[in-house]
């Protein structure tokens, strides 16, 4: 994979992707936007059952306040319990869902790599 044909070839094709499989965020990621905060109550139906963060894109949960379960799809599987002041990385296009444990607030951050432009110019 580190010539144009040996890159050529994996398009397509799955990858072993280490920082996706133990869901650290890897190094040279910027915020595209964030989604919150919300609360037991606004968090959106979808955020509690299986989704996923789509291709190309990061996730980092922020919890602010209590506590939340996070399932992730990876291999093997991720289970742990975030506790306020606590990030934990979602990786692109793996399955994972989230349990609130009570009170909680939370925050998502949404971020794409350095190499992906500027951010969109929101001020228009």
């Amino acid at each position: 994979m580190l010539t144009d044909s040996g890159r050529a070839a994996k398009i397509g094709s799955d990858i072993d992707c280490p920082l996706c499989d133990r869901a650290e965020l890897p190094p040279g990621l910027r915020l595209a936007r964030t989604a919150g905060p919300f609360d037991a109550d606004s968090l959106p139906a979808g955020l509690r059952r299986e989704h996923r963060v789509a291709d190309g894109n990061w996730g980092a949960l922020r919890v602010i306040e209590g506590s939340v379960i996070v399932s992730m799809a990876t291999d093997p599987p991720v289970r742990l319990r975030l506790t306020a002041g606590t990030t934990q990385g979602l990786p692109p296009a793996v399955p994972h869902r989230l349990t609130l444990e009570g009170s909680v607030r939370l925050e998502v951050d949404f971020l794409v790599s350095q190499a992906a432009g500027p951010p969109p110019d929101r001020s228009a």
